[in-house]
């Protein structure tokens, strides 16, 4: 009988298999068996290692912060509105102008007012009249009360006429002065220095006067400094009120305002990577909002160049540790397992070993890590997928992604994190170490 270890892979031969010659199996089982007898020999791939990318775990010294979400607002805002009634006759500024204090900006007709104050002044002069009228009979009413050439009653209407006038001379020239007013007002001028904004109104047109309800004319903004209010919920501003405490004698505790403490801050625009723009806290809310938890403070800044307007959605960035050592690796590295975080590190073996991690804050591109790592080991930072626990890797070194005292490092930072993720990092610049 052939046994089917004789039988070649790629012939064609007969082989007749009888049921006395299959010891108790079923067809099917030969078949397989033959087929597997068949099959050629496939030669063992040779299984290299993965190659991974590794970077030394950075010590640098970095300050812990908080990031708010606010907007920024104008220091001084005034509406310039008509305190008289008229029709507009010139404007003296462009749209968008810078004004100073003072300047001239409208005209309203001043023919109406200009006559009703030339009345409040011959008042004037008719009272005065009038006084020196009663003050000359008073001088004789004197004479002739001393002969008794005349009754007591008519000395002293002589003296009543005499106040009277002198009264009306009083009222007269307080009209005067109304009228000079309103006469003023017929004049529009700017209140600050600032920015203008578009007149809201052209000549020819009437106005309504009065105070509070004049017609609005247009509107002045002072962004020098601007300001920049954000919403902090409590315990943020007890602690950036407590690390001020820790720095103040215990009589200026209680003392202090949050504008004497110069809290120090930052601010970022929408398009900006780095937080370039350096203010102070100067203002924080007397009270919590109940229904929210939350306390408005305020940020001044600077803004000579007046770049700075009204309305901008910022980000504030306020300290709140001083600096310290910490151990940074890049946010790429770190893998998360059932809640649990670890980093691959590679010895000189290049066998990677999983390390869990206590991972801090982010920075940038980069996370700050609290306990598991050492600065200076290498972390794989490339190819973590690749990696098998205990198996050796082919080691690529690579350079950090950024420089964590590099202002350029920040390009990582997410734009669209919320305030709720506050704690942040960043590395003490090395001009002012």
């Amino acid at each position: 009988m052939m046994r089917l270890s004789d039988i070649r892979c790629g012939q064609l031969e007969a082989v007749r298999f009888s049921w006395f010659q299959l010891p108790h199996a079923g067809t099917g089982l030969m078949l397989v068996i033959f087929f597997i007898g068949c099959s050629k020999s496939v030669p063992k791939a040779d299984l290299k290692p993965p190659t991974v990318t590794v970077v030394s775990a950075m010590e640098e010294e970095i300050t812990d912060y908080d990031e708010l979400v606010g907007r920024t607002e104008a220091s001084e805002t005034v509406e310039v509105r008509s305190r008289v009634s008229g029709y507009i006759k010139e404007i003296h500024f462009k749209d968008g102008d810078r004004v100073q204090k003072d300047q001239l900006l409208f005209n309203i007709e001043p023919d109406l007012y200009q006559a009703i104050h030339q009345q409040s002044l011959s008042r004037i002069d008719l009272g005065t009249a009038r006084r020196d009228l009663a003050q000359s009979k008073l001088n004789r009413s004197k004479t002739l009360i001393n002969a008794n050439a005349i009754s007591r009653e008519e000395f002293e209407e002589s003296e009543a006429s005499l106040k009277e006038a002198e009264a009306q001379i009083v009222a007269a020239r307080a009209d005067a002065e109304r009228t000079a007013l309103d006469l003023k007002y017929t004049q529009i001028r700017a209140e600050i220095d600032g920015r203008i904004d578009r007149a809201l109104i052209t000549p020819g047109n009437m106005v309504t006067g009065g105070i509070g309800n004049g017609t609005l004319l247009t509107r002045i903004v002072r962004n020098d400094p601007i300001y920049a209010y954000v919403d902090v919920d409590e315990r943020s501003i007890l602690r950036y009120l407590r690390r001020a405490n820790s720095s103040s004698s215990d009589a200026d505790k209680s003392t202090k305002s949050l504008r004497e403490r110069q809290i120090p801050c930052s601010m970022q625009l929408a398009d900006e990577k780095d937080f370039p723009h350096e203010g102070v806290l100067d203002f924080v809310e007397n009270r919590v909002n109940a229904a929210t938890g939350s306390i408005q403070i305020r940020g001044v800044f600077r803004n000579e160049n007046q770049f700075l307007t009204g309305g901008l959605f910022v980000r504030i960035r306020i300290p709140v540790s001083e600096p310290y050592k910490a151990v940074l690796v890049p946010e790429q590295s770190i893998g998360v397992d059932q809640g649990a975080k670890f980093v691959y590190v590679v010895g000189d073996d290049n066998i990677p070993i999983r390390r869990e991690i206590v991972p801090g804050p982010q920075r940038g591109n980069l996370r700050v890590i609290k306990s598991g790592i050492n600065a200076g080991e290498s972390v794989i930072y490339r190819g973590v997928q690749r990696v098998r626990p205990g198996k050796p890797v082919d080691v690529e070194k690579g350079a950090f992604p950024s420089s964590p005292s590099n202002p350029a490092a920040m390009s990582g930072m997410d734009q669209n994190a919320t305030d709720t993720n506050r704690d942040v990092t960043t590395a003490t610049p090395k001009s002012k170490q």
